[in-house]
This record gives C-alpha cells, sequence and structure tokens, in this order.
C-alpha cells in the first residue's frame, strides 16, 4: 500500500476513533465484550505477574486496565493510542494506578515509539484488524520484545446465528443479495499468521474465543462510528447509523435475538 494511502486511512481511523468514546463506552458497559477479549488474549499469550506489556490500540483503556491487572504492582503495562479523544477517557479510567501509562502515538511505528525499551508481551486487542501496516507494526513489535516475548492479537471472524454468518450468509440471503455490505478492513486479516511469521515470530498458534450477544447490543457495536465506517466508509456519521439501523431491523423482523461474536486470536513467540 503506498504511504499516502496508509497515512489517509490513519487520519480517518483517527478522526472516527475520536467521534467514538461515548458509544464505544456505553457498549462496552452493556456487553463487557473487550474486558472479555482483553482477558482471553492476555491468557492465550502467557501474560503473567510481574510483566511489561504493551498494550496497542489501548483505546479507552479497557484492556489496559485488565492488563495492569494481571501484570500486578510489580509489572507494567504502556497503553499506546493514536485517537486524542479515545487516550481522554482512558486517562479517567487508569487515574489512581500506578503500574501503567499512556501514550499518544502511532501503533505501526512501535519501534520508534518505544525505542530503548524492552517488553515482555505486546498484546493487540481488537485492533490489528484497523492497522494498514499491520505487517510493519508487527516488526516493530518484533524488535521492542526481549528473547522469548510474546505477541498477541485477535480480529472479528464474524457473528454467527447458530452457524449462520450473519453478513456474509443470512443478510444476502434475506434481501437477494447485494444490499448489504460486508466489515471491510484496513487490514487483511486472511494474512496475519505470515506476517507474523516474517516479522520474526515463532512457534505461532490459533485459536477463537466467542461471546453471544443480544442483536440490540450487536447493532450498537457496528453503530459505534470506528465500526460503522466497516461497512459504510464513504458515508458521512449520521447516514451511516440509519444505514446500520435498516440492517438490524430486517435480522429483528426475521425473528433473530441474538448473535454470537466470534474473534480469531493469534500469538507467537520472538525465539530465545
Amino acid at each position: 500500500m503506498e504511504p499516502s494511502r496508509v497515512e489517509a486511512i490513519k487520519n480517518a481511523i483517527k478522526a472516527n476513533f475520536d467521534a467514538s468514546p461515548p458509544n464505544y463506552d456505553d457498549f462496552e458497559r452493556a456487553s463487557g465484550l473487550f474486558a472479555f477479549l482483553a482477558a482471553e488474549l492476555a491468557s492465550s499469550a502467557g501474560v503473567a505477574p510481574g510483566q511489561n506489556v504493551v498494550d496497542v490500540g489501548c483505546g479507552t483503556g479497557i484492556s489496559t486496565v485488565v492488563l495492569s491487572e494481571v501484570v500486578g504492582p510489580g509489572g507494567h503495562v504502556t497503553g499506546v493510542d493514536i485517537s486524542p479523544g479515545m487516550l481522554a477517557v482512558a486517562r479517567k479510567r487508569a487515574a489512581g494506578r500506578n503500574n501503567l501509562e499512556l501514550m499518544e502515538g502511532d501503533g505501526g511505528r512501535l519501534d520508534s515509539l518505544l525505542t530503548g525499551r524492552t517488553f515482555d508481551s505486546v498484546i493487540y486487542n481488537a485492533c490489528i484488524f484497523l492497522l494498514p501496516d499491520a505487517e510493519q507494526s508487527l516488526i516493530g513489535a518484533f524488535r521492542v520484545l526481549g528473547p522469548g516475548g510474546t505477541v498477541a492479537m485477535n480480529h472479528i471472524g464474524g457473528a454467527f446465528v447458530g452457524e449462520r454468518e450473519l453478513f456474509t450468509e443470512l443478510f444476502p440471503e434475506w434481501t437477494g443479495g447485494g444490499l448489504f455490505p460486508v466489515p471491510r478492513f484496513p487490514a487483511d486479516v486472511a494474512g496475519l499468521e505470515k506476517m507474523a511469521a516474517a516479522a520474526g515470530f515463532s512457534g505461532i498458534r490459533t485459536g477463537t474465543v466467542g461471546k453471544e450477544l443480544p442483536i440490540e447490543l450487536l447493532q450498537r457495536f457496528y453503530q459505534v462510528p470506528a465500526q460503522s465506517a466497516s461497512l459504510y466508509p464513504k458515508l458521512a456519521l449520521a447516514e451511516r447509523m440509519g444505514a446500520v439501523e435498516k440492517m438490524f431491523a430486517i435480522a429483528r423482523q426475521k425473528g433473530v435475538r441474538s448473535a454470537r461474536m466470534r474473534w480469531k486470536w493469534i500469538t507467537g513467540m520472538r525465539p530465545v
């Protein structure tokens, strides 16, 4: 991807997330999704008390706080995010916690942002798929990790009603196809394992976790400004909100009461 295109995407992502904190935190209070994912990812990565961890794309600090509790008072978490709006909320959430810090910066440039520092784990909770330069970010993660350090990331694997995916199977079936878009993200999520291997990571493992959400909460997830842009990137925010409402109105009309969000996780290790 051309550098100018990468920067344009990052600027759009930053603007969308600057507009997202109220919706994002309202959704999290109702669902607990991001805290759940952070705890699962920390477990998959083997994050332990006393470790020094980077939380890439820390957002409003939900995952940062979860990780700070895992590493305990003898450890430390550095949260990094490109959005000042999200970080403003994160600073309030993290107030009084002495084992974490928050930095405004580009998750695609970890090695320059964190130069001279060494970490035990780099965590990408619900963010790697939003990085247009995910490959470069993983190279940076490798460089800031010490020998034996781990990287862990997750990304959306779909929303399932039973065994059928909502966006790729059910919406096309209900509408005759082509009426509604499938979520699209800046990163090539199908290539993440290869990117991690190319960055130098070994012992790569994968898995899936899921969480059942009422259809109203899944709609709220996709109405968060930063998420609605994955469906309707060319529409203004108010138009995106209305378009998502129309999609989920059809799901409710078809009797859908809930869907299970599946998230795929990937971990790797910097060789000793």
